[in-house]
């Protein structure tokens, strides 16, 4: 698959299904979330309403490949434009750009609505997702040890990454 094969798409429920099925496909490969299933299109959508989230197909087939969503990172008035990063790729399809298609357009599109900092908290064993938010210009911002602990007793470290617009937030 090439770049110009993947289509993106706003994130609807109709998408939930396959869009589940990639959220579940990272947490068994164990590096890309504390969550242990993927919550119910109620439970993900009531905390991300009005939020960009998208979602890549693959253009021969019309196949979910991949999805890409920000979350709030807090209630309150003055973190409005601050969003966290989340950017799942089936790994089926994993090594052709849609991780990248997919952060780039989450990218433009919380710029057109607002946001000035994108956040991004990834476990220090996926390269992977830490080489794609450094190419894309978000930069380190520290690291939570020992954070979070595992249904299976693990407590998991989270590397912090954040990116700074450069057109929202200026003034």
């Amino acid at each position: 698959m090439s770049l110009d094969q993947i289509l993106l798409s706003p994130l609807s429920a109709e998408d939930w299904p396959a869009v589940a099925r990639v959220y579940e496909a990272g947490i068994a490969g164990g590096n890309a979330t504390f969550e242990s299933c993927a919550p119910s299109w109620q439970q993900w959508s009531a905390t991300r309403a009005g939020y960009p989230a998208l979602v890549a197909r693959d253009g021969a087939g019309g196949e979910v490949c991949g999805w890409a969503a920000l979350s709030p990172t807090s209630p309150r008035a003055v973190y409005r434009g601050v969003g966290e990063v989340s950017v799942y790729v089936d790994p089926a399809f994993a090594r052709r750009g849609v991780g990248r298609t997919l952060l780039r357009a989450l990218i433009a599109a919380s710029e057109r609505d607002g946001f000035w900092t994108l956040r991004a908290g990834i476990f220090p064993e996926n390269l992977a997702s830490i080489a794609l938010h450094e190419s894309l210009g978000f930069e380190h911002a520290g690291v939570s040890r020992r954070i979070g602990q595992m249904l299976d007793g693990r407590w998991r470290d989270v590397v912090h990454y954040e990116r700074r617009s450069p057109s929202v937030g200026q003034d």
